[in-house]
């Protein structure tokens, strides 16, 4: 890590994060590296062990994203993260991806935790937007990731005071792709 500090501005790595005796980056940054740890965790699914760090150099300190190893938490992370973060360093005026309201093609359970849901998003006969699971959203689960144009963006069971959302519903999601034909 040190060497590819002198010749990159970013660094992202996945894997090496995560709470306690296993997470290997965040002390590595913190000690050998001088850094500082903006967040090494957020309340997010999947994600959670996400870290985000600072090395000074200068007045223009060099960043670090530690995302987790598996996949699909990898992938939401990178999206959530480093892509807004690469996209506003290269003077883009909106460095998010675009978020819209689509309908559910099927039921989906709410988690404690906000969590982003992989869906393949089509476009309906009448022109709305309609979203579909694409399976099993387990974070080591690579098949999720399989068609995924989209990231539904799903409240917390907490917040919303429910378990579930139902199908018809209309729900957040952010745009990752092209989108899907009727």
């Amino acid at each position: 890590m040190k060497s590819a500090l002198d010749k990159v501005h970013v660094i992202i790595t996945t894997g090496g994060v995560s709470m306690g005796e296993l997470d290997l980056l965040k002390p590595t940054i913190e000690r050998s590296l001088n850094g500082t740890i903006h967040f090494g965790r957020v309340a997010m699914k999947p994600g959670k062990p996400t870290t985000f760090a600072t090395i000074p150099n200068g007045t223009n300190p060099k960043l670090i994203f530690a995302l987790p190893g598996n996949p699909a938490s990898a992938l939401v992370t990178f999206h959530l993260f480093v892509l807004p973060s690469l996209r506003k360093a290269s003077g883009m005026e909106t460095p998010a991806l675009p978020i819209t309201r689509v309908t559910l093609a099927q039921d989906v359970n709410l988690d404690p935790r906000p969590e982003y849901h992989r869906v393949f998003i089509s476009v309906t006969e009448t022109g709305g937007l309609r979203a579909m699971s694409t399976g099993f959203q387990r974070s080591s689960r690579v098949g999720s990731l399989t068609g995924a144009n989209g990231l539904l963006c799903l409240p917390s069971s907490k917040n919303l005071g429910r378990q579930s959302l139902a199908k018809g519903e209309m729900v957040d999601a952010m745009i990752l792709g092209r989108l899907g034909g009727r």
